[in-house]
């Protein structure tokens, strides 16, 4: 087939990843200066609890993905969890190390609620078999992680960009 038979611009859209648009908006929580209060806002359905005003991306430079609409997510501070897989990649910062807490996303009733999300196999983390959470497309992570056939999915609200 010859570039003559194609519509104008076809094979310069081809060239551009489908998620491109909107990339250079992807913030970091830190990038808030109240951090996890200035993404968060009051759930429509249940005032006292908090969901997530932004779209949550993958937060790798480049990659962008969309992980899951902004109000899906409900806020929660819990204990932390030892995920971090050494050598720690540039753009996921480092959870408090367990008995302290951390902010997470929940995310429920099942994995369906996400955009876009990849799971690894299960690992053995105490008693209990876990799920790291990945970015489906670039495969960054952790950035949460379930139980095993869990219907609970928690992402680490500094492990994800905001939009």
């Amino acid at each position: 087939m010859s570039d003559q038979s194609l519509p104008p611009g076809v094979l310069e859209a081809l060239k551009h990843p489908s998620n491109a648009e909107g990339r250079s908006t992807i913030r970091k929580l830190s990038d808030f200066d109240q951090g996890v209060l200035a993404v968060s806002a009051s759930h429509n359905k249940d005032p006292g609890q908090f969901t997530h005003k932004f779209d949550l991306l993958c937060p790798r430079n480049g990659c962008g993905s969309l992980i899951l609409k902004a109000g899906v997510g409900r806020l929660v501070e819990r204990d932390s969890l030892d995920i971090t897989k050494e050598p720690l990649h540039p753009d996921l910062p480092a959870l408090p190390v367990p008995p302290a807490t951390a902010h997470w996303w929940l995310v429920t009733p099942n994995m369906m609620e996400f955009e876009n999300i990849g799971f690894t196999r299960p690992a053995q983390q105490d008693a209990q078999k876990i799920k790291y959470l990945i970015c489906a497309e670039c495969d960054l992570g952790p950035l949460g992680w379930c139980e095993e056939g869990g219907n609970e999915f928690w992402l680490a609200c500094s492990r994800v960009g905001y939009r």
